[in-house]
């Protein structure tokens, strides 16, 4: 979100110019000029800070001064400089620009909304708290109080429809969004944001009596500048009539639900409701998960004139069970699948996963089922696994390692293809006394997606982290992401990666802690002469903890563990949830459990 100046005036740009941090960041940008040094942290050398303090008529503080970060009012001018587009830092020099001595109405009023609107944390990290301060103020006829701004702050808009974040259905797209739950909280968070309205001229204020607050109570109004800045952010910020689906979403999923709604409505306006939701539709299908529930919440909004668009996808299993709730709220006889609540289960713990730790994830779920019994524990955990979700096996599985609920999964078969068999050999590069390696035999028409189950089963890790397989011309297949560039790894097969005993190709997984895996085809094994299906046949050596480093980690861990002197040892055992370093036994290997696994996929 990049806001331009919605109004130019001469009288709007003559309060920008007025205001306080806008005149010190010009001054600044003047006293440095053409150029001046840079330390290596990028800020101004302390010598040279010092004089701009002086030419700024900022007080230096007490003693020598080692470094520009230590005076806060020449940072802030510094910072304010760099978002109005006065000063360029590159590298060990900084410069001013042309902006400086350009006086023209818009050139001002757009450095002053850059540097404006970075209060707002604009264009990057937009603050809710602070937009709906905006919103609030700008959509008020007359002042409004501190206590009112704090109540608008501390909670997401409430909907009539709005599902809750914890029963797997549709989310408000207010749930993915920070709210403060505490009032004193929401007051210091409103108050921060008006101050900053009032440095930049954006507001004034008095004391009055507010409807929910008491006499005294400071009053706050947006000026002529501030209604500038609203515009710009909420209208001028708007995707334009002909912009996809994914441009809309990514605005929707920056900003609160009613803020989203009002700079969303000339996109909608632009296309009837159904197909406004058929485009929403499309994109969220092979959406990520948060994505694609902030598209569903949007298109969910949509009048019922939509409904031939959700009738559409009515009949499709997983992604259709958010057009068999719409059309049912609308009071239509659709039939659902029974998968569905639990494939939105699924959904919204793959939305909650993308804003909190992976690790914390599975711990919610587990303490929402720590008030059933063991067998009800575990009919979710099979319903959740059998649901179809592509993230349902890796959250069952992380669930139950988290917990030690013991899950009965009845994970959706695979179609195992006929044909030649390849009996493959994965060892763990790094990892040795004892090494890791694991014999399988799988079917050669395997696609890729698959063969990462099989390695994430058979090798013992959780699945949680993203992962890729890299062949030896170079080709990378993963899950597809515009960021990473992976080929499909669904739409490969294993055959067409490994033909003849000896070839190899790469698999690595967690690019954090970068496990990485050789996969070396050792026979092929005609039709007839091999069972068909998934099997270990072989292997050594226990997986090693999820998060530990890598193989290095990993190494540093036993010698750590092996040691109880070692500084770390206590730390260590308490890290794995172990009493005494004796639990501990990389050499552990059970064929059997690791066969256990993979049957969950056939």
């Amino acid at each position: 979100m990049i806001p331009q100046p919605s109004a130019v005036t001469p009288e709007l740009a003559e309060a920008a110019l007025s205001c306080v941090p806008v005149t010190r960041a010009r001054k600044l940008a003047e006293w440095i000029g053409a150029s001046r040094q840079l330390t290596s942290s990028g800020v101004l050398k302390p010598a040279l800070a010092v004089d701009a303090c002086r030419a700024l008529g900022i007080e230096l503080p007490p003693g020598r001064l080692r470094s520009a970060l230590d005076v806060d009012d020449l940072m802030q001018a510094w910072e304010v400089a760099c978002f109005a587009g006065y000063i360029v830092p590159n590298g060990s020099r900084v410069r001013a620009t042309r902006r400086v001595a350009d006086m023209s109405p818009e050139t001002v009023l757009r450095s002053w909304l850059g540097a404006a609107s970075s209060e707002l944390g604009l264009p990057d990290e937009p603050c809710t708290g602070c937009l709906i301060v905006l919103h609030e103020l700008n959509a008020a006829d007359g002042a409004l109080g501190l206590t009112r701004l704090a109540e608008a702050v501390q909670e997401p808009p409430q909907d009539e429809d709005e599902l809750c974040p914890d029963c797997g259905e549709v989310h408000d797209p207010s749930a993915l969004f920070d709210y403060d739950n505490d009032l004193d909280e929401s007051l210091e968070h409103a108050q921060g944001a008006v101050t900053s309205l009032l440095v930049y001229g954006a507001a004034v204020a008095h004391e009055g009596t507010s409807a929910s607050g008491g006499p005294g109570e400071a009053m706050i109004r947006l000026t002529p500048l501030g209604r500038m800045l609203a515009d710009s952010i909420f209208t001028g910020c708007a995707p334009p009539e002909d912009a996809d689906a994914a441009a809309l979403v990514d605005l929707l999923g920056m900003v609160p639900q009613k803020i989203g709604a009002q700079m969303a409505a000339p996109w909608l306006a632009a296309r009837s409701p159904a197909e406004a939701v058929r485009e929403l539709l499309a994109y969220a299908e092979a959406a990520d998960p948060r994505q694609r529930i902030i598209a569903m919440a949007f298109a969910m909004s949509i009048t019922p004139a939509a409904a031939p668009a959700w009738r559409e996808w009515a009949d499709r299993p997983g992604f259709g069970a958010y057009a068999r709730m719409w059309l049912a709220e609308q009071g239509e006889e659709v039939a659902g699948f029974p998968s569905d609540q639990a494939w939105l289960t699924v959904e919204a713990l793959s939305a909650a996963n993308s804003t909190i730790s992976s690790e914390l994830t599975p711990l919610v779920l587990g303490a929402a089922l720590a008030n059933a019994d063991a067998g009800e524990a575990a009919e979710t955990l099979s319903l959740m696994s059998g649901s179809g979700h592509p993230d349902a096996l890796r959250f069952v599985e992380s669930v139950s390692a988290a917990t030690g609920i013991p899950a009965i999964r009845q994970a959706r078969p695979i179609e195992i293809p006929a044909g030649n068999v390849y009996q493959l050999k994965i060892k763990l590069r790094g990892v040795s006394k004892p090494p890791v390696w694991r014999r399988v035999t799988v079917p050669a028409d395997l696609t890729l997606d698959v063969l990462h189950e099989v390695i994430v089963r058979a090798v013992g890790w959780d699945g949680a982290h993203l992962h890729v397989f890299t062949t030896l011309w170079g080709a990378d297949y993963g899950l597809p992401d515009a960021e990473l560039g992976f080929a499909d790894e669904r739409g490969a097969r294993l055959g067409d990666v490994l033909a003849e005993p000896g070839d190899t190709m790469r698999y690595t997984y967690d690019f954090g802690d970068d496990w990485e895996h050789d996969i070396e085809l050792e026979k092929v094994l005609p039709a007839g002469q091999a069972a068909v299906g998934l099997s270990c046949l072989a292997g050594k050596g226990a997986c090693p903890p999820e998060d530990c480093g890598g193989a290095w980690g990993y190494s540093e861990l036993k010698e750590v563990l092996a040691d109880p002197e070692a500084k770390e040892h206590q730390d260590a055992l308490e890290w794995l949830g172990l009493d005494t370093a004796a639990e501990f036994r990389p050499a552990q290997f059970h064929l059997d459990q690791i066969n256990a696994r993979l049957s969950y996929l056939t």
